[in-house]
């Protein structure tokens, strides 16, 4: 683990916007992230795919190369957000009280990013962080967990706060340099309360008094500062290039196998994302026919259901007839085509650049998610379950729901994924209708987290945190989870980052060493290394 800001040759006045828009790239560009986090750590554990032949083995064992997040806070990300201020605080003083929303639209995403690191590490450097070369420290000492999110939600509060105001003199808009809003305070008003609600929830999980306390202050806002719909998603969105074969191979998907669970509830009940989220398997007629010539199906073999998903416990996909019947591909003699059984990730919503099977490259969008409007319904159906906040569970849990449609609908036809029909207001309509779809009073929460974790197939990290704060999904909830087992013994899902122990030569192995006894001490923490510990917020 990093600590230390690193030393950088001094800032050249170059606009300050050029550093927001550089540490939005660092936090949305990190291919090594989607390819060890996300693709073969993340989303494995929270049954969002498979490996090419399923689950093997103790794959929840394996986080090596995880956690790509916490260096970048301190060199990418939370080291340019501040360079930002000092750049506006080197200028004369008629010419910073125009940078005054910059700053503050750049805090929230320093906050952003802080919370997002400290959600899987716990106590991180962040008060006395990024300041070495301006003369503060070069040893700074950890924010626990419970301190930063408070720390954090405060300064979220303060900069919407200074957002609300009227400008004293005209504003610099960060205009392209903003690739969520284009600059516009009154989304980042928005998104920066959406994000304060987030962190709430987890907050409530540990100290309900405190969590409950922000969450009805952040509901009690008027409602324009409020998301209302998905123009005031919290979304990144590039060009494909931005995810695309040229920024790395590591944004790729194609061996990643479409989750059995998943893909067998989202058939069934003719879920309308399903082919934004994976493609069909090659049994096509024309395949079909193929292999009938060749002796390989029997006559008359007609094409049947096309999306079918990979086993996600080990001792499944290591099952013989399981290896023959899905991991098996049969091979056309007549070209030498293989035809697989199992549905892949669809390659595009992760990787839009991606080369479709002709060849051509990929021209639409990348759409990278922070905070959807679909997330933030999610989040007012569960406090409505509570009795929190106006609106019922039911409305706000059905308008979660299309939006989800509504934005991944975008995807799909943004980021122009293969084999991608948009949807219809009749498939929406006919998906609330479905049982187990349709709102049912009696499994509200588990309704309101299944579909939460379907929304974020494209946030697996947020997935995750779901099913750490509410137990949703597992082996008996709406959208299921199994339980997982190598040699019939059960598989232990990580709930946190591994630390690794700091070395007596580390300059600052003193706060480090403090800070990490205070965690091992929190009841749950466990072992630094052992990521099935749990931090702060965390409680069991």
């Amino acid at each position: 683990m990093l600590t230390l800001t690193k030393t950088r040759t001094p800032l050249r006045r170059s606009p300050p916007q050029n550093q927001f828009l550089q540490a939005t790239s660092q936090i949305h560009s990190q291919d090594f992230e989607a390819f060890y986090d996300f693709y073969r750590r993340i989303m494995p554990w929270m049954q969002y795919n498979t490996p090419q032949a399923g689950n093997q083995g103790s794959f929840t064992l394996n986080y090596d190369n995880f956690s790509n997040r916490y260096g970048r806070l301190y060199n990418g990300v939370g080291d340019r957000l501040y360079d930002l201020e000092q750049l506006v605080g080197k200028m004369s003083a008629d010419e910073q009280p125009r940078y005054t929303n910059m700053i503050q639209i750049a805090r929230i995403l320093k906050a952003y990013y802080a919370f997002y690191v400290s959600d899987i590490y716990g106590s991180i450097p962040y008060t006395e962080a990024f300041q070495g070369r301006y003369g503060g420290t070069l040893q700074p000492k950890y924010d626990t967990q419970q301190e930063l999110f408070a720390k954090l939600d405060a300064e979220i509060k303060a900069a919407v706060a200074v957002l609300k105001q009227s400008p004293a003199v005209p504003q610099y808009s960060l205009d392209v340099y903003d690739q969520y809003f284009k600059g516009d305070a009154t989304k980042w008003i928005k998104a920066a309360n959406a994000l304060r609600l987030r962190m709430a929830m987890r907050v409530q999980k540990a100290d309900p008094t405190a969590g409950n306390a922000i969450i009805n202050e952040v509901l009690a806002m008027p409602a324009g500062d409020l998301m209302s719909s998905n123009a005031d998603s919290w979304v990144f969105i590039g060009n494909a290039t931005f995810t695309g074969d040229a920024a790395g191979g590591n944004w790729a998907t194609d061996e990643l196998r479409a989750p059995k669970p998943m893909v067998d509830f989202m058939w069934q009940k003719k879920d309308p994302r399903i082919d934004v989220f994976f493609t069909p398997n090659q049994y096509s007629q024309a395949n079909i026919d193929l292999l009938i010539a060749d002796k390989k199906l029997p006559a008359g073999t007609r094409e049947g259901r096309r999306y079918v998903g990979s086993f996600t416990s080990p001792d499944e996909s290591r099952q013989t007839a399981n290896i023959q019947r899905y991991y098996t591909p049969k091979l056309i003699s007549s070209n030498n085509t293989t035809v697989d059984t199992l549905s892949f990730i669809q390659p595009r919503l992760f990787n839009a650049g991606r080369a479709d099977a002709a060849g051509n490259a990929g021209t639409g969008r990348s759409y990278i998610p922070v905070i959807t409007y679909a997330e933030f319904c999610f989040m007012r159906a569960e406090l409505a379950t509570k009795s929190i906040g106006t609106g019922t569970a039911k409305s706000w849990y059905e308008a979660g729901v299309r939006s989800s449609l509504a934005f991944y609908d975008e995807i799909g036809q943004g980021a122009k994924l293969t084999n991608y029909t948009p949807m219809t207001e009749a498939e929406i309509t006919a998906y609330l209708a479905q049982p187990g779809v349709a709102f049912d009073a009696a499994k509200a929460m588990d309704q309101i987290a299944s579909q939460s974790y379907l929304n974020f197939m494209r946030q697996p990290q947020e997935g995750w945190a779901l099913w750490k704060r509410t137990g949703y999904p597992n082996e008996n909830s709406v959208v299921p989870m199994p339980k997982m087992t190598y040699l019939n013994v059960p598989l232990v899902i990580p709930r946190r980052s591994p630390i690794t122990l700091p070395s007596s030569s580390d300059p600052n192995y003193a706060n480090k060493k403090a800070a990490y006894d205070a965690m091992a001490a929190q009841p749950g923490f466990g072992d630094l290394a052992n990521a099935q510990g749990r931090v702060w917020w965390d409680k069991q």
